[in-house]
């Protein structure tokens, strides 16, 4: 019984991780284009050459990578759907929803 119960226990430790990192991902991809934007608009020909400028397109790239998969995983209904699913339907249909809109 108490090993169930650890491990009904860890499930709800990783869906509640798989929850808190999307939404960093997503939060992160928002600053990140807001940051390019705001540069796009103060930086004329240092633009060309700012590392930190290019640092933050490749992020936001990653992190619309990453939310990609996410995504795709939630579409396929595998473990990771399952898993952050499983409890409570309705907020995947409302985080896949989220996730369409974003992409």
């Amino acid at each position: 019984m108490a090993k169930t119960t650890d491990r009904k226990k860890q499930e709800a430790q990783f869906k509640n991780k798989l929850r808190t990192m999307i939404g960093c991902v997503t939060h992160m991809q928002v600053v990140a284009d807001q940051a390019m934007e705001m540069a796009g608009r103060f930086m004329t020909e240092e633009a060309d050459d700012s590392d930190a400028l290019r640092v933050i397109e490749n992020l936001s790239c990653v992190c619309e990578e990453a939310l990609q998969v996410f995504y795709e995983e939630l579409q396929k209904g595998t473990r990771l759907y399952e898993r952050l699913c499983e409890d409570e339907p309705e907020v995947c249909s409302k985080l896949a929803e989220k996730a369409m809109r974003d992409l």
